[in-house]
């Protein structure tokens, strides 16, 4: 029998200047139904004298994200990258070491590797998941085995007592508020887990006995309920906290509802719902003992569903759940886009909808109507503050996009276009010879690292832009995009130091390395940080060629383009048939974010180390979207930065007026990582102030300018880096007074203009070419 176990961080190599630590202390301790699993059609049809509105369906709106428009409009429809075919025979083709998981068909689906629930698929299945508000994993514990849910609450919270303010908070994990199981398991022996519909923002989980006995859970994003059907198996549902006390509210002709209230006085409401929404007056549920709900007897296909609020008017969605969600937006003009998540449900229920809760930077998006859905529900998410329950089966919102985010510079916070006196561009032209001239890019680059390689690779791309569109220099241009080339071919043609395979289990881009290679990049640890650097490369290379040839056919991007987009469809794919990658392996729509981690087991979930290297990532889509003319990804990559503006100056820039984050916790400035159930003001590669901050800060682009904004720049400037800057004499240097540039770009300026400029505080993702042109555009 296996046993759970506490998960340990995957092994990352230091980054220049740091050390491996990690982060806080540990935490304390089947009914032969077709089709069986997760759709819509697995519920009975209604019956004949149904009362007309019950039935279930996705409510109408006016909402110019109807159907009948997001057809037609909708930015996500396929296809949306025209070749999807398999990646080119440079990659050799291997199988990954971790084992894939228990699914209905080993060959077809390529498989998310940094989604909520893959912690779930990984070693023996007992890493916790966050849907948020739940809390989900499988307990191998002999005594309570079965699917444990719990709810954190914010006073459970634990925060760091050593410094002020604290430099971690967590929730505390592993209680078991309700473990479901079925009578006729016996043992963990007993169950067959088994991964169902595995998309980019739900799953579905069996535990089976046999292909005709099992219990059913769809596993979404932001569900109300923590649902669970049986299949020709005995209800029985235990808990390690304890039951006080189970009570009856009512049983009507739908539905029973029951109050259970358990020794740490936590009340959570149970409804159960018969597959013919028709509920037998003789079915009964009972203490068994303190710690053990049963059923009277059995009823297939029975509805389980656990409410973590009592509200009543939870009441109105009882019976009717999601399975999964389907994404879809629309642009509404030059400067708003809309998107919307549609939940695909199963059930029936009073309202026609299911319950599910909205994390703030949703509730801040919705668009009107969503208002008369919200119902007086509120519970607590681990990390990203209080969530809204909605009575809804879909998420209609709207977000402010970077329409004007290009490849120029511009300082959209400060609303301000480059404009170079001469004497700046002197400045910068100064910069430039002694950076082309004296430089090895091909050299430089050829390293055992695609995260290392591809930052040097990206700063010579954005000097190569200088050279071209600030300086008009043909010579200069000419020279560095020769010698740019030259060094991206050894990529292209996957002759680096540690060459990339493609893996034919799990389908995807990983480096040969090992697992501790590399920041885990063979294990699908942060590949959008790592291919966005050569992706912008390849799109800033592409537009000067371009331009400096005037042919487009035979050009550099036509020669190279399968394998550019070969890396963006392995970190963020933007087609739902690609066959060879997943759909936005790195990206959480619903959190509106990235993850790292990939095939690493972890205690504490998925995590974010760098916010503005999340925003790189995206920011890479456009300028690709951009220079390839591929409108619909470049409106996919402008929706996900707004997303991302809301959610990073929500949950993990702070100013001073954060309402979101716990008030003692906003004084550290930045999260440092975020991880699903925690967060922790720290690296992976050590703890000097400089490197917590600015790992959230480079590199800086245009792009920057767009999620931190000025008054952030000034607080966290005075409070945070100001007082250490003389102390600070390596490269993170040159990122804080660029990062300046944001509030304050003559002050910026100043410092890169110097006669004397001590080329040591420049990164070496960070040329001074860049600084003195981004810097001076707007001083």
């Amino acid at each position: 029998m296996c046993y759970s176990r506490q998960a340990i961080p995957p092994p990352v190599p230091n980054r220049p200047g740091g050390t491996t630590n990690r982060g806080p202390p540990p935490l304390p301790p089947r009914a032969n139904v077709q089709p069986p699993v997760c759709s819509s059609e697995n519920s009975s049809k209604p019956r004949e004298n149904r009362v007309a509105g019950e039935l279930l369906r996705t409510p109408s709106s006016s909402n110019p994200l109807a159907d009948s428009q997001v057809n037609s409009d909708n930015i996500f429809q396929s296809p949306v990258l025209s070749n999807l075919k398999a990646p080119p025979s440079v990659f050799n083709r291997v199988q990954h070491p971790v084992p894939k998981p228990n699914i209905d068909d080993q060959s077809v689906d390529p498989l998310e590797t940094n989604k909520f629930y893959t912690n779930m698929l990984l070693d023996d299945n007992t890493q916790p998941i966050w849907t948020h508000p739940y809390s989900i994993w499988f307990s191998r514990d002999p005594e309570l085995f079965g699917l444990a849910a719990n709810h954190t609450l914010a006073s459970q919270r634990v925060f760091d007592t050593t410094t002020n303010p604290p430099r971690f908070y967590f929730n505390p994990t592993n209680i078991k508020s309700f473990v479901f199981k079925a009578r006729e398991f016996v043992s963990s022996n007993d169950i067959k887990l088994e991964f169902r519909e595995m998309k980019h923002m739900s799953i579905c989980l069996l535990m089976s006995l046999s292909s005709s006995q099992f219990i059913e859970f769809p596993l979404v994003q932001g569900m109300g309920f923590v649902t669970a059907i049986y299949h020709d198996l005995g209800f029985e549902l235990r808990s390690a906290v304890g039951f006080r006390s189970l009570e009856r509210i009512s049983v009507n002709e739908r539905y029973g509802k029951y109050n259970i209230q358990l020794e740490n006085n936590r009340n959570w409401i149970l409804y159960l719902t018969s597959p013919d929404y028709s509920f037998p007056q003789d079915f009964q549920i009972s203490l068994l003992d303190s710690n053990t709900i049963i059923s009277s007897h059995k009823i297939n296909g029975l509805i389980c569903q656990l409410s973590a609020d009592s509200v009543p008017s939870i009441d109105m969605a009882a019976g009717c759940y999601p399975v999964y969600c389907d994404l879809s937006g629309q642009t509404v003009d030059e400067h708003f886009t809309n998107y919307r998540f549609n939940y695909t449900v199963a059930g029936y229920s009073q309202s026609g909808t299911t319950l599910m809760y909205a994390l703030p930077h949703h509730k801040a998006a919705f668009t009107p109507e969503m208002q008369e859905r919200e119902i007086a529900s509120s519970l607590g998410s681990t990390v990203k503050g209080l969530m809204t329950g909605y009575l809804t089966n879909s998420f209609d919102m709207q977000v402010q996009v970077p329409q004007e985010l290009g490849f120029e510079p511009v300082a959209l916070s400060l609303n301000k276009k480059a404009d170079y006196s001469q004497e700046k561009l002197s400045k910068i032209r100064e910069a430039a010879v002694q950076e082309v001239q004296f430089s090895d890019p091909q050299q430089e680059s050829n390293i055992d690292s695609m995260y290392f390689s591809g930052k040097i690779l990206a700063k010579y791309a954005w000097i190569l832009y200088v050279t071209h569109y600030i300086l008009h220099d043909e010579n200069l241009t000419k020279e560095l995009l020769s010698k740019l080339t030259i060094a991206m071919e050894r990529f292209i043609s996957n002759q680096q130091v540690l060459p990339l395979n493609y893996d034919v289990s799990w389908k995807g881009i990983i480096s040969s390395g090992s697992s501790s290679q590399d920041f885990g990049n063979s294990y699908y640890n942060d590949h959008h940080f790592h291919y966005s650097y050569h992706v912008i490369t390849a799109a800033i290379i592409s537009l000067v060629d371009s331009d400096l040839s005037g042919v487009t056919n035979n050009s550099w991007l036509e020669n190279n383009r399968d394998w550019v987009e070969c890396l963006i469809r392995d970190y963020s794919g933007v087609d739902n048939d690609d066959p060879y990658f997943p759909q936005f392996r790195s990206f959480d729509w619903f959190n509106g974010h990235s993850w790292a981690k990939g095939l690493f087991p972890s205690g504490d979930g998925k995590d974010e180390e760098s916010t503005s290297e999340d925003v790189n990532s995206c920011y890479a889509i456009k300028l690709w979207g951009l220079v390839t003319g591929n409108s619909k990804l470049t409106d996919i990559a402008n929706l996900q930065l707004g997303i991302m503006r809301n959610v990073f100056q929500s949950y993990f820039l702070y100013e001073s007026n954060n309402t979101v984050q716990p008030k003692e916790f906003i004084g550290n400035k930045v999260s440092g990582i975020l991880f699903e159930n925690k967060i922790d003001h720290a690296t992976y590669f050590g703890m000097e102030p400089q490197y917590i901050h600015m790992i959230h800060a480079i590199p800086i682009t245009s792009a920057s300018s767009w999620v931190r904004t000025p008054n952030f720049v000034k607080e966290e400037w005075e409070e945070k880096m100001q007082p250490i800057i003389d102390q600070v004499n390596d490269g993170w240097k040159g990122i804080i007074m660029l990062n300046m540039a944001l509030l304050d770009p003559k002050f910026s300026y100043d410092f890169f203009s110097q006669p004397d400029f001590n080329r040591n505080f420049l990164d070496n993702g960070q040329s001074l070419t860049w600084s003195l042109a981004y810097s001076g555009a707007f001083s």
